[in-house]
């Protein structure tokens, strides 16, 4: 029992446990810290929390902080270990294909530099593809910052504000033009 692929599926699964609980916990640590939250703006700022019941603060709180990537990254090792299996055969059965149109040598068989070559940038392209599947789900679904599903939450439209921003320091001496549709043409 001396392959390699057992090993590092072993080490890949145990990171992903690994992994798992710290969001475990960390989600568990957050709904303790929403709860205390809510109590105590309850107490010294309730206009933040007016018609917002614990347990949507809760769920809004605990999904704004909790640490996602750390759930990704489990669900991302898992799926490569899952596919190295699938990904291993097929690169097998793929190869003669590839070296059908080649000289033939005997370089190119199966355990040569070529095929090794082959079979690492393969598996590390199916382990790469692996991971950008999970990044992007993980992207696209990226919960609402705090503050902003809090405001919702209480009703407020937020998509009339305008945030306020300052100015950058390269743009201190620039001035907009105050009347940029009544400019005088050369006609006039």
């Amino acid at each position: 029992m001396s392959n390699p692929f057992l090993y590092a599926a072993a080490a890949a699964l145990i990171a992903a446990a690994a992994f798992f609980l710290v969001w475990l916990a960390s989600r568990r640590s957050l709904m303790e810290d929403a709860r205390a939250e809510y109590r105590e703006r309850c107490e010294t700022k309730p206009a933040t929390v007016r018609g917002v019941d614990e347990q949507v603060f809760e769920r809004l709180y605990v999904s704004a902080h909790e640490p996602r990537g750390a759930l990704y990254i489990a669900a991302a090792l898992l799926l490569a270990v899952a596919i190295t299996p699938l990904a291993g055969v097929g690169l097998i059965a793929l190869w003669p294909y590839i070296v059908m149109t080649l000289d033939g040598g005997p370089w190119y068989d199966v355990g040569y530099y070529p095929w090794m070559f082959y079979m690492f940038f393969g598996l590390c392209g199916c382990w790469a593809l692996a991971g950008a599947f999970v990044a992007r789900i993980h992207h696209a679904r990226t919960p609402e910052s705090f503050h902003p599903a809090l405001a919702r939450a209480r009703g407020e439209p937020l998509d009339d504000v305008v945030i306020p921003r300052k100015r950058p320091k390269w743009a201190v001496k620039a001035r907009p033009d105050p009347a940029p549709d009544s400019a005088v043409t050369p006609d006039n």
